[in-house]
């Protein structure tokens, strides 16, 4: 007896369904949801102040809402002239409300960078934004994008660079 009231009530509500109403998906995950955190690294060689450096870096960032990341990274560049070291915290939007309704997401962001130079050279700030398209292919995630950074201090030349702002990344 209550086995066949246990079989009711469980068809009950199927029963009462209309085939028109849409059925509930579940939440749909992505990159760049609220409560995802990320993790980077890089290194590479460069010029700087007319001399050749090495760099390693590595970054960390928080989707504070979906869509929109606080970060904070860090470089350390060596090589025949001084130590340089860069810290940089980041504000970035991505589309996030476009992922699998669109092939590219773009995304937007502005960033302060502070250079601490070594050898008694005067540090070095900068502000500066990136935007670019991000595609998504289940878990993995690349980027194609400009950043433009203008010195802030005291400059006399070459104060402004526009570099490429790649994006190679596996969401876990």
């Amino acid at each position: 007896m209550i086995r066949t009231l246990v079989v009711i009530a469980m068809l009950a509500p199927a029963a009462h369904a209309d085939p028109g109403d849409p059925v509930e998906q579940p939440p749909r995950r992505t990159p760049f949801d609220q409560g995802r955190f990320n993790l980077g690294f890089g290194a590479g060689s460069q010029t700087a102040f007319g001399q050749r450096y090495f760099a390693i870096g590595g970054g960390a960032g928080y989707f504070v809402l979906d869509g929109v990341e606080v970060g904070l990274s860090g470089q350390y560049q060596w090589g025949d002239g001084p130590s340089i070291t860069r810290l940089t915290p980041a504000l970035r939007y991505v589309a996030q409300p476009l992922v699998g309704v669109w092939p590219v997401i773009p995304y937007v962001g502005v960033f302060y960078s502070h250079w601490f130079i070594g050898d008694m050279v005067q540090d070095q700030d900068a502000v500066g934004g990136r935007t670019g398209l991000l595609y998504v292919s289940g878990s993995v995630v690349l980027g194609l994008g400009v950043a433009y950074e203008h010195l802030v201090s005291e400059c006399s030349t070459n104060c402004s660079a526009v570099y490429p702002d790649l994006t190679i990344a596996v969401a876990l």
